[in-house]
């Protein structure tokens, strides 16, 4: 039987195939990828329409933190239903959610009116500029370009 979380793990995956010489490893975390050396967490909403929410329990935020030990370059990739995606770096995650905080749940939510970019809060605060649903792209780009360097 499959998981709904397959699915959802599969929109990454889907917007990836285009593009050549991606090492992608499954990482032991479940929610977790490693693509040319970085690091993607995956997290995903079921609901269909604005905000979408995400939580992170102290595991998750365990897990993140593990990865940014072991990883320069580690991206939160929120898939927000059919909507869209939206992809924090790990400044961006940080604003959102102070890992040093113990305070659990912690929680991401992105809001986005038709057309626009996400707004992104958390529980522990806010980003000042708003995500774009490329910015998974953009992150690819940038291993394209490392890898064409290379």
């Amino acid at each position: 039987m499959l998981n709904q979380s397959d699915f959802f793990h599969g929109v990454l995956f889907s917007k990836l195939l285009d593009h050549q010489e991606l090492n992608i490893k499954k990482h032991p975390y479940f929610s977790a990828y490693i693509i040319n050396n970085r690091a993607y967490y995956i997290k995903y909403s079921k609901n269909r329409i604005s905000p979408w929410s995400f939580s992170f329990s102290e595991t998750h935020v365990t897990e993140i933190i593990n990865l940014l030990e072991q990883f320069k370059n580690v991206y939160i990739v929120l898939i927000c239903n059919e909507d869209g995606i939206c992809c924090l770096n790990s400044q961006e995650f940080r604003t959102v959610i102070a890992i040093e905080n113990e305070k659990f749940p912690k929680w991401i939510k992105a809001t986005r009116q038709r057309r626009e970019k996400y707004l992104v809060t958390g529980s522990d605060g806010k980003l000042s500029n708003k995500i774009g649903d490329n910015c998974l792209l953009l992150s690819i780009k940038n291993l394209e370009e490392t890898i064409s360097l290379g």
